[in-house]
């Protein structure tokens, strides 16, 4: 198994690859702390109100302090590979959570001119999350069909309350869309460019290294063919024109 599959590797990892480790966690670290304190806002409020979100009310008290446990880890350091894909099953939990609960139980105003769905928007958060976590073809196919699972949840689960609503339903679904394929092309163009970088990187280094300080042998056979003559090789067979070619066979 390649040693780079295996979360030990991290602990021996320097120079540009640890940094980027160290970036990302930074960024988890900002993840987390943003949804939470939202969170605990929204918590907050729905505790004064009369009508209340069930996912709110019941999910909040299991959620934080999970999420407060996940930021202290990342702030003393930690990081698992583990970890990413068990965060990737719990986005997408919380996305078909929240949506279902919408579903079933929806808050929906007076006017069926606008409808405001926080499921959608904590879809969009969970997607961002995702695409982070998983690379990006793979994290485009997951993102897309559940987003397709979640917009059709109102529709098959409990179609007769969400008629009356079907414009505004459609113009915030798509709305929705619209923005999660911009992340999409962000997260692919995001791609791109760390491709692209570490070509660049690969080519620089390439163009910096001196080959015969590399292979000291093939300093020597020059040398000695520059003196006159041509040497033998490894193996015993004599060498070609080519110092670099003889060195290798």
């Amino acid at each position: 198994m390649d040693a780079r599959e295996h979360d030990l590797h991290l602990l021996h990892i320097t120079g540009d690859e640890r940094r980027s480790f160290e970036e990302k966690r930074w960024i988890f670290i900002l993840l987390i702390l943003s949804p939470l304190i939202g969170f605990t806002a929204t918590y907050a409020v729905q505790l004064t109100q009369a009508v209340q979100e069930p996912y709110v009310i019941y999910l909040y008290p299991v959620l934080a302090p999970v999420m407060l446990g996940a930021l202290l880890w990342n702030l003393l350091g930690g990081y698992s590979r583990l970890a990413e894909r068990i965060a990737v099953v719990v986005q997408v939990a919380l996305a078909l959570l929240h949506n279902l609960s919408f579903a079933l139980q929806p808050t929906l105003p007076d006017s069926p001119s606008f409808v405001g769905s926080a499921s959608y928007w904590t879809l969009v958060l969970n997607a961002c999350v995702i695409l982070l976590l998983v690379p990006v073809r793979r994290a485009a196919w997951l993102v897309v069909t559940l987003y397709l699972v979640c917009v059709a949840l109102p529709w098959t689960l409990n179609f007769d309350v969400f008629r009356p609503y079907l414009g505004a339903m459609i113009r915030t679904q798509g709305g929705v869309l619209s923005v999660l394929l911009a992340i999409l092309c962000l997260a692919w163009y995001r791609q791109r460019y760390v491709e692209r970088a570490r070509e660049a990187l690969m080519l620089r280094q390439l163009a910096t290294t001196d080959l015969f300080a590399v292979r000291p042998d093939l300093s020597a056979d020059l040398s000695a063919e520059r003196a006159g003559g041509t040497v033998a090789g490894p193996a015993g067979r004599p060498s070609t024109d080519d110092p670099i070619r003889s060195a290798r066979t």
